[in-house]
């Protein structure tokens, strides 16, 4: 008897998951509210920039412009902070060299342990 209603039960559950199921496709087939493919992502807007912007270049030349600016700016930047690492990284070798800290292999920094 224990089986006949764990059956039953088992059958009553996978109905109404089914029936659940059916219920949303047939409301995901019949719902008109939809997004056309031509809005999706990845489709006809970049065929459609492509051609606005080899068609004019001359509207895209500001704008590369102040690109090629920001990347000037961002590049000396960068040189900058490359010069300050540079500065650090020469310093942390000084003291090493001198005994006044000991950087092990994973890169932690120490100071040692002394009569001073």
């Amino acid at each position: 008897m224990k089986h006949v209603s764990a059956i039953l039960t088992a059958l009553v559950i996978t109905a109404v998951i089914g029936f659940g199921i059916f219920v949303i496709g047939v409301s995901a087939l019949s719902n008109t509210n939809t997004v056309p493919l031509q809005n999706s992502p990845g489709t006809g807007t970049t065929a459609s920039v492509n051609s606005n912007t080899a068609a004019d270049p001359a509207s895209s030349n500001p704008n590369v412009q102040q690109l090629q600016q920001e990347v000037s700016a961002l590049q000396s930047q960068l040189n900058q902070a490359s010069q300050v690492l540079q500065q650090y990284q020469s310093l942390l070798q000084v003291l090493q060299q001198r005994g006044v800290i000991v950087i092990d292999q994973n890169g932690n920094i120490y100071l040692p342990q002394g009569d001073r």
